[in-house]
């Protein structure tokens, strides 16, 4: 792996990945939501739409008619913390030049015109609707709102219909101006890549904001306490979301992240895993489970899901709370441990092949300051976890008194609120 500081301040992460037939370049810009104030809510995923809506020398149709006609992905998201702009297309130094040269004048050359800025604005008001409409979206945008309450985590990335409307063709210059094109901008490229094209195209771009010094310097403000508690949410949906969250001490080195990697994957991240063989396979109580762990700068959590009917909700809520207090107190088998190991082994190896995924590793790896870069390096990592790590894992994530439970959606009757509360009740003594 090569990692650069170019004139302009640009990071630029490279891995090459010999015989590759795909390239895979990401460009991430340091803004999301967690940096907006009220009156901005939502500009940044606005903006973010609006980098395929034209430059001062290609239209929008132009913008796609390129990527396609390389047989290219182009796409774009935004997170709480970043907003990345990225393409993968098939490698060939054609192709690397044209696709940096179209993502380049989107990065910094957009003009937003108003009949395209109105366009799009629908277009996220559409989106906005279509979260709402969604069950499990839906629960994620109230479970972070559940968890960090007015903090800057606890915002939707999108912002509200309201505000999305109250956001101006001027605001939006401005903003995109002071974080797109002159804010801090790493740069992560992965497959059968050309890196002197790469410098040279980046090169071009205007200069950047210094970057920061990570994982040590911090990009947002602390701002985020951590709510513990039970809360049931009536909203118009048929089926009921559980969720049941814990909070990790940060900051997350690169052997704790490995190790929670381990403990997951037997947790709920697979199908011989705990969650699913006791809810699904084993008592038919639903169709999705899974645990997962979710990493911000200065925040981070694990947590285990469920969708159900409602008329299972209490059940489900039994046998979480169950599962997860076998995992706090009862030894994890050696042989899962093993077997949760060799899993994600197979899957760095399998993933070793995708450029995306190893673009996407890149800028991971980067913002938590780990030195492990390559598949094999990482494979070692996790194959070096221990049996003791995992239960000191165990001791230090389960504390109840931290612990967040969240059931969102169909209306529950009392007697099934009473059973939630008390069951919740029971094992927070504990």
């Amino acid at each position: 792996m090569v990692k650069k500081l170019l004139k302009n301040n640009v990071t630029l992460l490279v891995q090459q990945m010999k015989g590759c037939k795909s390239a895979s370049i990401g460009f991430y810009f340091t803004v999301g939501s967690r940096l907006e104030k009220e009156g901005e809510y939502g500009i940044s995923h606005f903006t973010e739409h609006m980098l395929f809506k034209g430059t001062s020398t290609l239209t929008t149709h132009q913008i796609a008619c390129t990527f396609d006609r390389m047989g290219a992905y182009v796409n774009a998201f935004t997170e709480r913390e970043d907003v990345c702009l990225y393409s993968t297309l098939p490698a060939s130094n054609k192709n690397l030049k044209t696709a940096l040269g179209m993502m380049c004048a989107m990065a910094s050359d957009c003009t937003f015109p108003q009949n395209e800025f109105e366009m799009e604005r629908n277009v996220v008001l559409s989106e906005i609707s279509a979260v709402l409409d969604d069950d499990e979206e839906s629960a994620i945008d109230c479970l972070a709102a559940s968890l960090w309450h007015d903090g800057d985590l606890g915002r939707t990335i999108t912002g509200t219909a309201e505000d999305v409307l109250a956001i101006t063709r001027e605001q939006m210059a401005v903003w995109y101006a002071k974080y797109f094109v002159h804010g801090e901008l790493t740069v992560a490229a992965a497959g059968n890549i050309d890196e002197d094209i790469l410098v040279s195209e980046l090169e071009k771009l205007p200069m950047h904001q210094k970057p920061l010094n990570y994982p040590y310097e911090c990009r947002f403000e602390k701002n985020n306490v951590w709510h513990p508690g039970v809360n049931l949410v009536k909203a118009d949906f048929n089926r009921v979301q559980v969720f049941m969250m814990f909070p990790y001490k940060m900051p997350l080195d690169e052997k704790k992240y490995y190790t929670l990697s381990v403990f997951n994957s037997l947790a709920g991240d697979t199908m011989s895993s705990r969650l699913f063989e006791s809810l699904r396979e084993q008592s038919g109580l639903c169709y999705t489970v899974y645990s997962f762990f979710t990493i911000y700068e200065d925040e981070a959590f694990w947590g285990a899901y469920a969708s159900c009917e409602k008329d299972k909700a209490v059940q489900v809520v039994q046998k979480l709370l169950d599962e997860i207090e076998k995992l706090k107190s009862s030894p994890i088998m050696l042989q899962e441990i093993n077997d949760s190991i060799e899993h994600i082994c197979g899957e760095e190896t399998l993933a070793s092949q995708d450029s995306e995924y190893i673009m996407k590793r890149l800028e991971r790896n980067h913002l938590m300051g780990f030195t492990n870069w390559e598949s094999d390096a990482i494979i070692k990592k996790v194959a070096s976890v221990t049996h003791e790590e995992i239960h000191s894992l165990v001791d230090e994530l389960f504390d109840y008194s931290k612990r967040n439970v969240l059931v969102y959606g169909a209306s529950l009757n009392s007697r099934q609120k009473k059973e939630i509360l008390c069951l919740t009740k029971e094992t927070q003594s504990k």
